[in-house]
């Protein structure tokens, strides 16, 4: 079957160069197969890079589909490409830049559209000049506002349109930084139906003078100024006599440094409330605050009484208070501060009495006398300590106690303190417990 031929109805279904293709091209054990492929409908391309001193083109072009050129600029290597002048619709914003001792030159084209005009960006960075000129003919109906900014010795000069919209004008914004001048002028005609409250402020040496319209605020309200004072700089402010009395807030006494502040208090405020006034002093500040006499009778707080350092402080409590609660007085010295106290002996109620707070520190001397009339219902033990070289004398109440129980005193002697504790002659037979007699030192 293999040596015969193939039939005549079978050889029209083969192509007639079969055979050719598929016999193989074999030398020295190395199959080569060589196809050609041609086509001018695509073209990839061209890739164009410059290294050392070499440089090669592809002149083969494509029409159809232009590719926008790369321009790179490495070294010594020089690559000049011309654009080609295809469609006119549209022209990309040129990119300016310029590193080093490269040179490039873009030309604009003069046939830009007039309907619209970007604002142009003005800057000056080092020893590169580049100019820029706007338009004449722009449009009227809208201007920005300039910026107008000056960083070391550069110089931009800006002139604004004077034909602007008076309708709106914004606060103009003055600041002095350093030695650099800016002048700023407002316009005459703005709008009286609001004025803002002026920011008025002093940093440094610096001198900014700013004058409120006088015929222009209205009555109905009025802000409180804010008055500060900050190194050695003097604001002067002076409020409005006819202020509103209805309402009158607590002025904010506040004296740092040596800065001199003088507020007056107005004469005919409320009588329905008076807050109780903060009295501090700190450092060497002199701060003068009267109370008024007529205060309300209903209630009185406890005064707070502190004295830190060299400072005087002197307090008069009212003679008729309430007789219905009477709070245990605070006793406290520190340092060699002296302070006196006088209870109101005939004040507190027979119902209870607390036991006072007896305590000495240092070389502080604390005189107090207890009542005679004690209440006999109960009687607390009395806490006696004694610490250094302090000496407390307390003597008990001999016909006051009650007979159905006494507690053990607590006598503890440490160091070289002397306690004389005389105990009762007629103690209790029903209970009487050990007493607790500890003795440290040299007693």
């Amino acid at each position: 079957m293999k040596d015969q031929e193939m039939p005549e109805e079978i050889q029209g279904l083969l192509i007639a160069n079969t055979k050719n293709i598929l016999k193989p091209i074999v030398k020295d054990t190395q199959a080569n197969i060589e196809v050609n492929v041609f086509r001018e409908d695509l073209e990839p391309r061209p890739n164009i890079s410059a290294y050392e001193d070499d440089t090669k083109e592809n002149k083969k072009d494509v029409k159809d589909f232009k590719v926008r050129p790369n321009f790179s600029a490495y070294g010594d290597n020089g690559i000049d490409a011309k654009a080609k002048r295809s469609v006119k619709d549209f022209e990309p914003r040129p990119n300016i830049s310029s590193y080093g001792n490269n040179d490039i030159d873009v030309k604009k084209k003069k046939k830009i559209g007039k309907d619209f005009e970007p604002r142009p960006n003005i800057s000056a960075y080092g020893d590169n000049n580049i100019d820029v000129k706007e338009k004449n003919g722009a449009t009227k109906d809208f201007e920005p506002r300039p910026n107008i900014s000056a960083y070391g010795d550069n110089d931009i000069d800006v002139k604004e349109n004077n034909g602007a919209t008076k309708i709106f004008e914004p606060r103009p914004n003055i600041s002095a930084y350093g030695e650099n001048d800016i002048d700023a002028k407002e316009k005459k005609q703005a709008t009286r139906d609001f004025e803002p409250r002026p920011n008025i402020s002093a940093y440094g040496d610096n001198d900014i003078d700013v004058k409120e319209n006088k015929g222009a605020t209205t009555n109905d309200f009025e802000p409180r100024p804010n008055i500060s004072a900050y190194g050695e700089n003097d604001i002067d402010a002076e409020k409005k006599k006819e202020a509103v009395k209805d309402f009158e807030p607590r002025p904010n006494i506040s004296a740092y440094g040596e800065n001199d502040i003088d507020v007056k208090e107005k004469n005919g405020a409320t009588k329905d409330f008076e807050p109780r006034p903060n009295i501090s002093a700190y450092g060497e500040n002199d701060i003068d605050v009267k109370e008024k006499k007529g205060v309300t009778k209903d209630f009185e707080p406890r005064p707070n009484i502190s004295s830190y350092e060299d400072n005087d402080i002197d307090v008069k409590e009212k003679k008729g208070a309430t007789k219905d609660f009477e709070p245990r007085p605070n006793i406290s010295a520190y340092g060699d501060n002296y302070i006196n106290v006088k209870e109101n002996k005939g004040a507190t109620t027979g119902d209870f009495e607390p036991r006072p707070n007896i305590s000495a520190y240092g070389e502080n001397d604390i005189d107090a006398e207890k009542k005679k009339e004690a209440v006999k219902d109960f009687e607390p033990r009395p806490n006696i300590s004694a610490y250094g070289d302090n000496d407390i004398d307390v003597k008990g109440n001999n016909g006051a106690t009650t007979n159905d129980f006494e507690p053990r005193p607590n006598i503890i002697a440490y160091g070289e303190n002397g306690i004389d504790d005389d105990k009762k002659k007629k103690p209790v037979k029903d209970f009487e417990p050990r007493p607790n007699i500890s003795t440290y030192g040299d007693i």
